[in-house]
C-alpha cells in the first residue's frame, strides 16, 4: 500500500501541514478544533514514506441511539487534484466513520463555483479582475462525486448550510496582482463611502484601534449586545470569543471604534463659525453628541469587530472577518462603520493579506448584509457548498426526517 492512514495524529504536526499548504483555512487547525467544545475533535490523515501528504480535522457530534455526525469544515487538507490519493483517503475515512458509528460525513470546502465583482452583477459595468478562486473547480467537484460524495444543492438562503453559499469578499490586489495602496485602495469604493473615511472621520474625533488581548472582548460583548437587541437575534457569547483569542494568539485581533466628544464638538464648533448655512446642522449635531456624553463618556465605543487572520504562509491568503456590532445611537451620521471597515482592510493589507472575507450574505444579495457591504465594491463568491458521504442511508434518513420537522416546528413559534 502506498500510503499509510492514522487517526489521532499530533496536533502540533497537523497545524504545521496546515501552515505550509497554499489556502487552508484556519477552521482546519486544531485551534479552531478547540474553540467547538461542542463537538469531540479528532485529526487524521495520510503518509506517504512518512511524510504527512493530507490531513483533516474531524469534529464529531453525538446524535441519536449512539450514532454520530461526522462534520469536516472546509474540508481536507489535501491536493484534490492527486486523484490516487483522494481515493485511497476518502476509502479510508469511510472505514473509520463505519467504526466510529457514523452516518454521514459532511464537508463544506472553499471551493468557488463564480468569482464577480458587485456592480457587475447588478449594473452589468464590465470590471476585470482576476479570479483565483475559480481554479479546477470542475475537476475537484467531479473527483469528490466519482468517490462517493453527494452534492446538498444550491439553496441561496444564508442560514440553508452550516456556512453560507455566499460570501462577499474584497481583493487587496489589482488585476495585475500587485498590492494596493491605501489610497488606492479607498479610492476602489464608491463616492457615496470613500468620502465618509480617512480625513472626514479624523477631523470629527473618530478613533480607531485593534487588540489581541482576550480581556478585551468585554468591549466586543458590550457592542454586540447592542447588535442583538436591535436585528432580535442571538449570538457568542464571551467565553466563546475568549475561546478565540486563547486559541489564536497569533491570527485573532479585536478592532474598536470610538468617539472623542469633545474634539468632535470642537470641530463643529469651529465648522459653524466658518460655514454660516451649516448653523442649524451644527448646533443638531452638538445637542446629540452631548446627550451622547451624558450617557456614555466622552470615549463610547461605536464599533467593535473579531477578524482572523490567515493561517496559511502560501497560496491565497484570506482574513475572515467573523463578527461584528455596532451601537447605533453613537453619532450615526459620522458613518463609523465606514471607517471600521477601511481600518481593519489597512491592517490586513499591511499583513500581506491577499483578500479580505466580509463573511456570508443572502444569495438574492438583497439582504441587509449585502446592502452594507455592497458600499465597499466587493467581490461575491458563489461556493459548491455541502457534500455528503452517507455512510448508513437508512439512519441518514431518518435524520434528515426529524431535522426538518424540527426546523418546520420553529419557524411555527
Amino acid at each position: 500500500m502506498k500510503y499509510k492512514f492514522k487517526v489521532g495524529i499530533p496536533a502540533k504536526e497537523h497545524d504545521e501541514f496546515v501552515k505550509n499548504f497554499p489556502s487552508t483555512s484556519f477552521m482546519q487547525t486544531s485551534s479552531w478544533a478547540n474553540v467547538k467544545k461542542a463537538w469531540v475533535s479528532t485529526i487524521i490523515g495520510m503518509y506517504e514514506n512518512e511524510k504527512l501528504v493530507c490531513s483533516a480535522v474531524l469534529l464529531k457530534r453525538k446524535l441519536f441511539l449512539n450514532k454520530k455526525l461526522i462534520y469536516i469544515p472546509r474540508g481536507f487538507v489535501l491536493d484534490y487534484k492527486d486523484g490516487n490519493l483522494l481515493k485511497e483517503f476518502v476509502c479510508e475515512l469511510k472505514k473509520y466513520a463505519k467504526k466510529q458509528g457514523a452516518i454521514d460525513i459532511k464537508i463544506d470546502p472553499f471551493i468557488c463555483f463564480n468569482q464577480d465583482n458587485i456592480q457587475n452583477i447588478r449594473k452589468n459595468k464590465g470590471i476585470e479582475l482576476r479570479k483565483p478562486f475559480l481554479d479546477n473547480t470542475k475537476l475537484i467537484v467531479s473527483r469528490l462525486k466519482e468517490n462517493g460524495f453527494k452534492h446538498g444543492g444550491y439553496k441561496k438562503e444564508v442560514n440553508a448550510y452550516i456556512q453560507p453559499r455566499y460570501t462577499m469578499v474584497i481583493s487587496l490586489k489589482d488585476k495585475d496582482e500587485k498590492f494596493y495602496d491605501k489610497e488606492l485602495l479607498r479610492r476602489t469604493f464608491p463616492k457615496n463611502t470613500r468620502n465618509y473615511i480617512g480625513t472626514y472621520q479624523e477631523e470629527r474625533g473618530v478613533e480607531f484601534s485593534f487588540s489581541t488581548d482576550p480581556k478585551d472582548v468585554k468591549d466586543l460583548i458590550n457592542v454586540l449586545h447592542c447588535t442583538e437587541q436591535r436585528q432580535h437575534i442571538a449570538l457568542r457569547n464571551e467565553n466563546y470569543f475568549k475561546k478565540i483569542m486563547e486559541s489564536f494568539p497569533d491570527n485573532a485581533t479585536l478592532f474598536f471604534a470610538r468617539v472623542n466628544i469633545d474634539k468632535y464638538i470642537n470641530f463643529l464648533k469651529k465648522d459653524m463659525k466658518e460655514h454660516e448655512d451649516k448653523k442649524e446642522f451644527c448646533e443638531k449635531q452638538i445637542k446629540e453628541a452631548l446627550e451622547v456624553q451624558k450617557k456614555y463618556g466622552n470615549k463610547p465605543l461605536a464599533g467593535a469587530t473579531i477578524v482572523m487572520m490567515p493561517v496559511c504562509k502560501t497560496g491565497i491568503k484570506v482574513a475572515s472577518f467573523l463578527y461584528a456590532g455596532t451601537n447605533t445611537e453613537i453619532l450615526p451620521s459620522l458613518k463609523i462603520t465606514n471607517g471600521l471597515m477601511f481600518y481593519r482592510l489597512c491592517y490586513c493589507l499591511d499583513k500581506g493579506c491577499d483578500y479580505c472575507d466580509l463573511g456570508g450574505v443572502d444569495g438574492s444579495l438583497e439582504d441587509h448584509l449585502s446592502v452594507f457591504k455592497s458600499k465597499f465594491n466587493p467581490e461575491v463568491l458563489e461556493l459548491v457548498g455541502e457534500f455528503d458521504l452517507i455512510i448508513n442511508k437508512f439512519w441518514f434518513s431518518i435524520f434528515n426526517i426529524t431535522m426538518k420537522m424540527l426546523k418546520f416546528l420553529r419557524s411555527k413559534r
